[in-house]
């Protein structure tokens, strides 16, 4: 069998886990409360227990509402007393319901922010190990012992709480900088009392919430443990030093989870990691760990291959997999390992949609606040079905099979193919080109996108395997439509680069054309636009071995982007010293360079090769439109206007489940989407 050391059982406290696979935590736990998040957050962390996964654990409740909340607009209750708020304890209760239906264990995952609480109520305060003032601004208030006691009997009542949901365990958020961390580590914790110094006293407090949560729940419930392997901080935790903490709890425990990095610099300490770090970056460090105890120990972040996983497992350096953002991606992982569709699993971008960060960590460039963002996370770029504002189990067959052209195989145009031709339609693709992918075709080149370049080849594999008419080197028509007699035109013709009317453009390039086998790059090189396009296809470039300036007339670079994205790129474009220069203006492009104008004045950049990236435009359909008469006609992809990978997904998927529905259902209310 393949992959069958990820694949096989593993016994965990007193249960046994069907495979190696565990969802880490998703959601926030009490976002529930709101009944309007509560289908599609069900239907999230419910995904990857269908998907075969092992165990699957509900994403972070705060243990208290005083110094524990992270986010506004939970409601407060007591977790002593569940009966005074029972919507809330059966909406809770819902999620390991609905886990454990399909043989998944159920966990929820408790957790105290520490220092890092920002205030939202007038009862509300942030306290830690020490005082000082936190990221956010807020003065933090050093814990006192009844502090200690009172938070440890917090995470204990909470524990019980989640026991009387129907939870098989918890796990503990002791890592990314919050409460564990925050005593453990040496560069937050100076106090100089029993609490601080030693590692043995910096560990007192953690090992007293945890003796306190076992001894509340008993000795079957299972304690999980996320801990930092290490928070990537100078003179911060070590994995050596984890390893000798979880030595000290290995009785009260049941299995490590091993993280990393600190919550007030995600994108730095790859608290989530991004594209730019390395793929299970936390399965060393859990190596490590893993040698001072006789527990189950599983690493985090960045996981999406299964090949990666097992090979792990099998040089014994963890025990199991967790796989956070993956399983947005592609829910369905285990149960394509299992059956041998690898191959076909849609492999995480991490491109920080699903969350991109929070207003509490600094990044005050998000277009939602905190309470939007709790509702918001969980989206995700290469899977429409992620966050669905509808349950799409519960979609009514089509009545008949339509005959459906799509014209253009990009990402949308094989995202609308696949879903039509599952919905049971005769699906033809057009595409004009000799192979499928549309702008794609750059990550066959580019090295910083494997991950898109899999999901691109993921498309076609799909497509290919599916009773699907391709149709490549076909340029559709007008004629063409009118011959094809369709009752269905989908039109996904794309985009093209915008050409500026700058003086001397005919002497610069198209950024795009660098991934073109026949196009030569000089060595030094001047990109006008800093938008993501611009800023990803120059960094290519200097990653290649050129030099690259880029000029962006706006006060920043790629400015379309916001929060850990935009963090992770610029500071990937200055680890490999590429220049940028915002706030400055293009005057004309000569041979050799670009003159530009900004606050120091004019002057001239020299340059061997001059792109430009400043922008996209659709493809003008209204012909193509026009021809399909009395059918049904979808715009979708960069054919509404020029977007991400996101809007090709989600706009193919909805325009293959809209092409026949009763009216009461609801995908008429997001049409929008599709006809922009």
């Amino acid at each position: 069998m393949k992959f069958e050391h990820l694949l096989s059982p593993m016994k965990v406290g007193n249960v046994t886990y069907k495979n190696r696979i565990v969802s880490a935590p998703m959601a926030f736990g009490l976002i529930v409360q709101n009944p309007d998040a509560r289908d599609f957050t069900y239907r999230k962390l419910e995904s990857g227990a269908a998907g075969g996964n092992a165990c699957v654990i509900v994403g972070e409740t705060d243990v208290n509402f005083v110094d524990a909340v992270r986010i506004p607009g939970f409601r407060p209750f007591d977790f002593a007393k569940p009966e005074e708020d029972m919507e809330t304890f059966n909406a809770v209760s819902e999620y390991a319901k609905r886990i454990k239906s399909h043989g998944a264990i159920a966990l929820a995952e408790l957790v105290h922010c520490g220092k890092e609480k920002v205030p939202y109520r007038p009862e509300e305060e942030s306290i830690g190990p020490v005082e000082c003032v936190n990221s956010a601004g807020v003065h933090v208030r050093a814990m006192n012992k009844d502090d200690m006691d009172r938070i440890a009997n917090d995470f204990a009542v909470a524990a019980t709480y989640m026991q009387k949901c129907g939870f098989d365990g918890i796990l503990i958020h002791g890592g990314h900088g919050f409460l564990f961390t925050q005593f453990l580590s040496p560069l937050m914790n100076t106090r100089t009392d029993e609490y601080g110094g030693s590692l043995e006293n910096r560990a007192k407090f953690p090992i007293q919430i945890i003796k306190a949560i076992r001894q509340a729940v008993g000795d079957t419930f299972l304690i999980e443990l996320r801990i930092d392997g290490t928070d990537h901080q100078p003179n911060g935790i070590t994995p050596d030093e984890t390893g000798q903490f979880v030595q000290w709890v290995e009785d009260y425990i049941t299995s490590v989870h091993v993280t990393c990095g600190i919550y007030e610099e995600s994108v730095k300490s790859a608290t989530e990691s991004s594209m730019f770090h390395e793929h299970g970056l936390n399965i060393e460090p859990a190596s490590i760990v893993k040698k001072y105890t006789k527990l189950p120990v599983g690493a985090v972040g960045g996981i999406n291959s299964p090949e990666q996983c097992d090979k792990a497992i099998a040089d014994g350096k963890i025990d199991f997999a967790i796989l956070g953002r993956q399983m947005l991606a592609d829910p369905q992982f285990a149960n394509k390992c299992k059956v041998g569709d690898a191959d076909c699993i849609r492999r995480c971008l991490r491109c920080y949609m699903c969350f991109p960060g929070s207003p509490e960590e600094g990044y005050d460039d998000l277009p939602f606040g905190s309470e939007e963002l709790a509702l918001y996370v969980g989206h995700c770029r290469i899977n429409p079905l992620a966050h669905l504002p509808f349950d799409p189990d519960t979609l009514p067959d089509p009545v008949k099979s339509d005959k459906v052209l799509i014209v253009g195989g990009g990402a949308a145009g094989m995202q609308a193919a696949i879903t039509a031709c599952e919905r049971g339609h005769k699906v033809t693709l057009c595409e004009k080109g000799d192979k499928l992918g549309g702008l794609l075709y750059f990550t066959d080149t580019d090295i910083d996108k494997p991950d898109l370049r899999n999901f691109k080849n993921v498309l076609i594999k799909e497509v290919n395997k599916r009773d699907i008419d391709v149709r490549l080197n076909t340029e559709v028509t007008a004629d063409f439509i009118k011959d094809f007699g369709a009752d269905v035109v989908m039109i996904a013709t794309g985009s093209l680069p915008s050409c500026p009317p700058i003086p001397g453009i005919e002497n610069a390039h198209q950024a795009m054309e660098v991934y073109d086998d026949s196009f030569k790059c000089g060595k030094k090189v001047v990109m006008i636009g800093g938008g993501l396009v611009g800023c990803e296809t120059g960094l290519y470039l200097q990653k290649t071995g050129h030099e690259v300036t880029v000029v962006e007339m706006l006060d920043r670079i790629a400015n379309e982007s916001y929060g850990m994205y935009r963090e992770a790129l610029v500071l990937e474009m200055e680890k490999f010293g590429m220049k940028s220069m915002a706030k400055t203006k293009c005057l004309k492009i000569e041979a050799d360079g670009v003159s530009v104008e900004n606050e120091d004045g004019e002057q001239k950049l020299t340059a061997d090769t001059v792109l430009f990236a400043l922008g996209m435009k659709s493809v003008p359909y209204d012909e193509l439109k026009a021809a399909a008469g009395d059918a049904k006609v979808f715009i979708i992809g960069d054919a509404i206007k020029p977007g991400q990978v996101d809007q090709c997904t989600r706009s193919g998927y909805l325009a293959a489940v809209d092409i026949e529905h009763p009216d009461d259902f609801p995908t008429h209310e997001y049409r929008g989407i599709i006809e922009g």
